[in-house]
């Protein structure tokens, strides 16, 4: 089962997922002072990586050919990429509503299953990639950069982001598939989240295929910032881009072809 694009389609696609996430927050707003705290205990999530970093280079010299900023940048794009990955999918949550037969009424309704599924992640974690966002732009500020650079930057992460959650999609099917059970995603997921708030050469070659092509969290973190740093050259920024796309849509055709051989937990 796949999907015919044109104007006509996207549009209507576009629409139905902007209703989606008004009706989800209209939701989520119902009990306002809870729904409040929770989006500010969440959005103080990206500060812990932040203050460890100031830490490491208040009393150290820190990673070597990393300046704290740049480090700092990397932290901050790891907590925007994650925590927006949560925002559009969360593989726990994902894999227990087919294992529950939830998604069944989704699937059954006349437009894109893709879009339904980017429609049912956490919403909560929107407030953690402001704050993420934030220490982007904090460092930026304290970074030379060219114009080029910068939209080297966006380019690659944008990328990068839409590879991890093309990717977590396929996780949590896999999931379902393989275990009927989602209890250790969330532990998993954070690992290599927090593997990707730091340079991916200091965990050898081995580390860097396995952050980048088995579990690709590096391609919408480490890259980027390393690109916009000047540590990695035209050439690299070239080819993985070309590896994103070549991602995104593996990972998409893998997705509908689950979809055929998916039974609900109601058979």
């Amino acid at each position: 089962m796949g999907e015919k694009y044109n104007l006509d389609g996207i549009a209507r696609n576009v629409h139905i997922f902007a209703l989606m996430q008004r009706y989800m927050w209209k939701e989520v707003m119902v009990y306002r002072a809870s729904a409040l705290f929770l989006l500010f205990a969440v959005a103080l999530g990206p500060l812990i990586n932040f203050t460890f970093i100031t830490i490491i280079y208040t009393v150290s010299s820190g990673i070597a050919g990393w300046s704290y900023y740049q480090l700092l940048l990397l932290g901050g794009v790891s907590s925007t990429a994650v925590s927006l990955m949560y925002y559009f999918v969360q593989p726990w949550g994902l894999t227990n509503l087919m294992k529950e037969g939830g998604l069944d009424i989704y699937l059954t309704r006349p437009y894109s299953p893709y879009l339904t599924v980017l429609a049912l992640g956490n919403p909560y974690s929107l407030s953690s990639a402001g704050t993420g966002i934030i220490i982007i732009i904090y460092s930026m500020i304290h970074l030379s950069m060219t114009a080029l650079q910068a939209a080297e930057f966006i380019v690659m992460l944008a990328l990068g982001l839409a590879v991890l959650i093309t990717f977590m999609v396929i996780f949590s099917l896999g999931v379902y598939k393989l275990m009927r059970s989602a209890n250790w995603t969330h532990s998993l997921i954070n690992i290599f989240s927090e593997f990707a708030s730091y340079p991916l050469t200091i965990y050898g070659v081995m580390g860097i295929f396995v952050l980048s092509f088995i579990i690709p969290v590096g391609i919408a973190t480490y890259y980027p910032v390393a690109i916009f740093s000047g540590k990695l050259g035209i050439s690299t920024l070239a080819g993985m881009a070309a590896i994103s796309i070549a991602f995104i849509y593996i990972f998409k055709r893998l997705f509908y072809k689950e979809l055929k051989n998916y039974t609900s937990a109601h058979g």
